[in-house]
């Protein structure tokens, strides 16, 4: 059983619909509070009362969740890496998918180049490099990620620390070589972010995301956004390291995808071969450090960090941030679960009450020897007195 709903109050998203805070999503997710919305979905924070553990969200109509429902089903169980966030699993209810994947803290490159600007010149490759790392792996699965932006790219907490970046998003996920799903002349992905050869129309290729990481680290460098139109900045950096970097910078996003780095992995190892390309204090201010914060909000009143306040945890199959949920993307979404809101409901216990056990019935014994020759005896004293008395 599942606790009962802690508010009553409705969160209005845009065209998105109403949802309920409390509301509990396929008999498992408790929506707690809106993280973000935009205009295809709204990530929340949840609570999974199976695993008891706290996830981020995004609920999505069912007309926009095709390709990221696809992605999960094919591709999610391959790409397990440090610097993705790939969803977990997902669960279906009416008109609505909802996808479950890590509850990154940091907010986004977005946030931080909103934040601070254009970043120094070691933060900016330290990010670029962790960015082509989430790329080779997604490479490797066989998957172009064909939105490569600031706002998809999630940060950890690491406050003036080493950042650690993740991929996010696969909402415009392809297969390399595998079916178009989209209609022609559609062009998936971002303006400004888009190599030229998708706005003709091009299949599906990681050379693209190549080119639409380059154009990101171009924004760290300037702090501006690329133009909607593709025109790129020119780049002027000091030393031999900035030097190095533009020369990269400006083959990854040659128009000719031929003339690019041709894997994620070759723009790699060119740039770890910069000098100085591992120094994080390149071009930094020392009065001016960029820190990345805790861009979560508090949990609301009522729920705490094992989950909901004077309740027991649930009795899950392992629990925690890192645990991989009960159900796989092969599965089948469960069944929706209705909860009474007039009434409240009795926590999980953490042990199942004993189940009464049945009385053991006695065996049959087997007939001794000596009986049954006892009994054949009687048998033959019978017909022998027969005979003589007939006789």
């Amino acid at each position: 059983m599942l606790c009962a709903p802690r508010s009553s109050a409705y969160v209005s998203v845009g065209d998105q619909g109403v949802r309920e805070v409390g509301e509990v999503f396929a008999g498992r997710y408790e929506l707690i509070d809106v993280l973000d919305a935009g205009g295809v979905g709204t990530v929340w924070r949840v609570w999974d009362h199976r695993q008891g553990a706290y996830r981020a969200a995004k609920v999505l109509r069912q007309s926009d969740s095709d390709s990221l429902l696809r992605f999960v089903r094919e591709t999610s169980r391959q790409i397990e890496h440090a610097h993705v966030v790939a969803p977990y699993g997902w669960s279906g209810e009416d008109d609505r998918v909802l996808f479950t994947m890590p509850l990154v803290r940091g907010g986004s490159l977005a946030t931080l180049l909103g934040d601070f600007g254009a970043l120094p010149l070691g933060w900016s490759i330290e990010l670029l490099r962790q960015a082509l790392f989430a790329l080779c792996a997604v490479h490797d699965a066989g998957v172009v990620h064909r939105d490569v932006k600031p706002a998809n790219l999630l940060l950890d907490p690491t406050g003036a620390g080493r950042p650690h970046l993740r991929l996010s998003d696969f909402g415009a996920a392809a297969q390399v070589h595998g079916p178009r799903l989209t209609h022609a002349n559609t062009v998936i992905g971002t303006p400004g972010y888009f190599a030229p050869e998708q706005l003709r129309g091009a299949d599906p290729d990681p050379l693209q995301d190549v080119y639409a990481v380059a154009v990101v680290a171009m924004q760290m460098l300037t702090g501006r956004q690329p133009a909607m139109d593709g025109d790129l900045p020119q780049l002027q950096l000091d030393g031999a390291t900035g030097a190095g970097l533009a020369q990269l910078l400006t083959r990854m996003t040659n128009p000719d995808p031929a003339a690019r780095p041709q894997t994620g992995r070759e723009a790699l190892d060119l740039l770890n071969a910069l000098p100085r390309a591992d120094d994080l204090r390149l071009g930094a201010d020392p009065e001016n450090p960029v820190e990345i914060f805790d861009h979560v909000p508090p949990l609301p009143e009522g729920w705490g960090p094992m989950g909901p306040e004077g309740s027991p945890a649930p009795a899950g199959r392992g629990g925690g941030p890192g645990a991989l949920p009960e159900q796989t993307p092969d599965e089948p979404a469960p069944s929706t679960v209705v909860l009474p809101r007039e009434r409240s409901v009795d926590p999980p216990s953490r042990e199942a009450p004993p189940q009464p056990q049945p009385i053991p019935q006695p065996l049959p014994q087997p007939i001794p020897r000596a009986a049954w020759l006892l009994a054949l005896l009687g048998v033959v004293l019978m017909v022998v007195a027969i005979v003589l008395e007939l006789t």
